[in-house]
C-alpha cells in the first residue's frame, strides 16, 4: 500500500511536467548519463551563486554612499534603525555565502576571499555605526596618547 505522501509527490511532479521548460525534455535528453546532468546543474548553480555573491558585495559601495548622504549629520533614529536592519540582513546573507565557500569541494578561492572581505566590511560597518560607543573620557585618553607633545 502506497502512502499518501508518495501520491502527493507524484501529483506535484505531474504538475511540474506540464511546465513549458519541462516539456522540452524528450527521451534523448533523459538518456544523458546522470553525472553529466548533475554537472550541468552544479555549473548553473555556481554561476548563479557567483552572480548573487557579486551583487551582494556591490551593495557595499551603494550603502556607503547612502550612509554619506543620510547618516553623517545627526541622523534620524528611524534612519539609523533602517540602516542597522539592512546591515544585519546583509551579514546574515553573507554568513550563508561564507558557509557555502567553506565546503572542502568549493574550488573558487578568489570568490571565497571576496565573500570573506565583504562580510568583514559589513561587520565593521555594523560595529562602527551601531556598536558600543566610546565614552568622552576614553576618547580624550586616546587623543592625548596619540597627540601628546
Amino acid at each position: 500500500m502506497r502512502s499518501f505522501a508518495a501520491n502527493e509527490n507524484e501529483t506535484r511532479l505531474a504538475r511540474f511536467a506540464t511546465m513549458p521548460h519541462i516539456q522540452t525534455m524528450n527521451a534523448e535528453t533523459l538518456s544523458v548519463p546522470l553525472p553529466d546532468y548533475l554537472g550541468h546543474v552544479q555549473d548553473r548553480l555556481l554561476r548563479e551563486f557567483t552572480a548573487a555573491a557579486y551583487d551582494w558585495s556591490n551593495c557595499v559601495a551603494a550603502l556607503t554612499q547612502w550612509e554619506d548622504e543620510h547618516l553623517l549629520d545627526s541622523p534620524a533614529p528611524e534612519l539609523l534603525e533602517r540602516h542597522k536592519t539592512t546591515l544585519q540582513k546583509l551579514v546574515r546573507f553573507g554568513e550563508m555565502l561564507a558557509r557555502s565557500t567553506e565546503q572542502p569541494d568549493f574550488s573558487d578561492k578568489e570568490l571565497a576571499e571576496m565573500i570573506a572581505a565583504t562580510q568583514s566590511c559589513y561587520r565593521d560597518k555594523l560595529a562602527i555605526w551601531h556598536g558600543q560607543k566610546m565614552s568622552r573620557e576614553e576618547s580624550e585618553k586616546i587623543l592625548a596618547a596619540c597627540f601628546s607633545e
